[in-house]
């Protein structure tokens, strides 16, 4: 009976054996679209979004993070060809990389067809670029500062030809001083606005929020906390502004860390 089921496994190896990639990627096609189905029946809340064709832009009302369920805070936000580039500041904790992450996350599901966790979401088709969470490579001997290097320089490479390109800049240069880190954002931010695209920088660099008064395409917004018998709050809402608010310390002291 083995010999049987192994002779015609065998058999059908060479019928069909050739096809099996074949196989693999189509029933792992159905399976993401089945996935895409889900999001649609399972968040009857969520809404399709609309394109611009005509001028680079993202609007959005009330989008939030679809991995935060009901923990999550939703904030409203636009770019346009006026304020092409968001320079958000913030606290530790507060919000900004969650932020960029919702944006990022609502784009990629309008792309693919499916509903977006917003009550609207319009957007232009651009290309994504983000800088988030690099990591270094041991086998390439390449440290997390340099890995970050090679990131940007893919995005600035891909804006040369006048792409629509939608970016996500996380604590842009934190690996290095801060002066490089100053000196290297600030150059990067301008380069970036003169091209045809829209982006998102977080930072803790409150200074690089001078580029607001030098770039008119340079916008600041902010996240803060707020303390009620001294324990810290957030709110996760986004303000236009540079923020005013550090933690830092109290965050240190938080966690038994005497300073």
């Amino acid at each position: 009976m083995d010999y049987r089921a192994i002779l015609g496994l065998e058999n059908w190896k060479k019928s069909y054996g050739k096809n099996i990639q074949k196989y693999v990627e189509v029933v792992g096609e159905i399976e993401a679209l089945c996935s895409l189905a889900l999001i649609n029946h399972d968040n009857p809340n969520y809404n399709f979004p609309s394109f611009e064709k005509n001028n680079l832009m993202l609007e959005t009302k009330d989008a939030h993070h679809p991995l935060l369920g009901e923990s999550a805070v939703s904030n409203s936000f636009s770019l346009n060809n006026i304020n092409s580039i968001a320079l958000i500041t913030g606290s530790n904790m507060s919000g900004k990389s969650t932020l960029l992450r919702t944006i990022g996350i609502n784009m990629v599901l309008s792309y693919s067809g499916t509903k977006v966790a917003a009550s609207s979401f319009k957007c232009s088709k651009m290309k994504i670029y983000t800088c988030m969470r690099i990591v270094d490579n041991l086998e390439e001997s390449i440290s997390s500062f340099y890995a970050e290097i090679l990131r940007v320089k893919s995005l600035i490479e891909a804006s040369k030809d006048n792409t629509p390109i939608f970016f996500l800049l996380d604590e842009i240069f934190k690996g290095t001083n801060s002066t490089d880190r100053h000196i290297g954002a600030k150059v990067l931010i301008n380069q970036l606005s003169k091209k045809n695209t829209l982006g998102m920088v977080s930072t803790h660099d409150l200074e690089l929020c001078d580029l607001a008064v030098e770039n008119s395409k340079i916008k600041n917004y902010n996240f803060r906390e707020y303390y009620v018998d001294n324990s810290i709050h957030f709110d996760y809402k986004l303000r236009e502004g540079v923020s005013k608010t550090k933690n830092a310390l109290y965050l240190l002291k938080m966690a038994g860390i005497e300073i």
